[in-house]
């Protein structure tokens, strides 16, 4: 590739010149040669496409690392990190061969330092946070529809990497309570009632994801509904209520054997993992923020954007903004922010072995 023959601002009029002027062999289709030979470009220049157009915006004094993203999901830091804190938090736990340990979702992001206090505050009342951050809802809205998703994907990345080093085995699904405060997890049966009410109700609420569900503030009408409709049901007869949670079982042994290989062998520590989540996972977030911007600015510049989140996201405070709330949220330096007549999230109820 001859990158010497680029220069800032130069216009191409086609992928076919541009390779004609690298000294590349193009592609008869857009296969994922052609994507690798793109991925290779980005390393030496920063680029964009106009239609058809490729237009160079900077080229690189010098070429940017390349990175092999097999082993992100194994081998970089805030991986590493997770997967010991996950390691500590169950070796607490002596469980018998035949016992599960169910953590809630929302509690385990806390017991792995990714969210703070001012998470359940924000998420029941999303109007009143918004107030006291000075922001739009709708900017509430869209801090959580990225955070809930990359926290989880990264949590189960860390657990996959643990379960193909044979050390535990997890499912993420429901868990109930009933009327004498004991946790039950939830088997294949009871997982196949509750996800055809839960789909009934989202139906006769007008709502077809569960996300929207939190942004309209109608999470815990939507509970209370399917919560009755279970209770309808022979073997939820004794319901109070449900949530969803990752369920864990292992040696622990073999858990813990494994959790001085990485203190020995890889210098982990427990502040060590907890400093590094905290910074790296903020700074995950800071990229996916830049990343929405920079994707929805190129959109509307070829008029997709139809809606006013799409503006928002365009817009010169969507930034700024939104590293303000995610900041509020997973900081635990932050301080707390506090609402009236607000029900937050009892994170310390739903940690039990069942």
């Amino acid at each position: 590739m001859y990158i010497q023959n680029l220069k800032n601002g130069q216009v191409f009029k086609n992928y076919k010149e541009l390779c004609q002027v690298l000294g590349l062999v193009p592609t008869k289709k857009a296969n994922n040669q052609r994507a690798a030979q793109f991925k290779e470009l980005a390393r030496h220049c920063k680029y964009h496409k106009e239609g058809h157009k490729i237009v160079i915006d900077e080229v690189y004094s010098k070429e940017l690392e390349k990175v092999d993203k097999r082993t992100l999901g194994n081998n970089n830091q805030q991986a590493k990190a997770l997967r010991y804190l996950i390691l500590n938090l169950l070796s607490n736990y002596n469980i018998k061969n035949d016992e599960v340990i169910g953590f809630s979702k929302a509690l385990l992001l806390k017991k792995l330092f990714m969210i703070n206090d001012n998470y359940s505050v924000a998420k029941t009342d999303r109007l009143g946070y918004a107030k006291a951050l000075e922001v739009e809802k709708m900017a509430i809205n869209e801090c959580f529809d990225y955070l809930e998703n990359s926290s989880i994907q990264a949590i189960k990345r860390a657990i996959n990497v643990l379960r193909t080093q044979s050390v535990l085995n997890y499912k993420y699904s429901y868990s109930w309570v009933d009327i004498n405060g004991y946790h039950h997890h939830c088997s294949i049966i009871e997982e196949n009632i509750i996800q055809p009410i839960e789909s009934d109700v989202m139906e006769e609420m007008n709502v077809r994801n569960k996300q929207k569900i939190w942004e309209f503030e109608r999470w815990e009408e939507f509970k209370r509904k399917v919560t009755n409709k279970l209770r309808k049901r022979k073997m939820f007869r004794d319901i109070q209520y449900y949530y969803y949670s990752f369920h864990f079982n292992y040696d622990v042994e073999n858990l813990q054997r494994h959790m001085r290989y990485m203190e020995q062998k890889q210098g982990m520590t427990y502040e060590i993992a907890k400093e590094s989540v905290q910074e790296l996972w903020s700074k995950s977030l800071e990229t996916t923020i830049q990343n929405r911007h920079s994707k929805m600015d190129k959109k509307l510049a070829f008029g997709e954007g139809l809606f006013d989140i799409d503006t928002y996201k365009k817009s010169d405070k969507y930034i700024p903004e939104q590293t303000k709330i995610k900041d509020s949220i997973v900081k635990l330096d932050h301080p707390k922010i506090s609402l009236d007549k607000v029900e937050q999230l009892n994170f310390d109820s739903i940690e039990v072995p069942f």
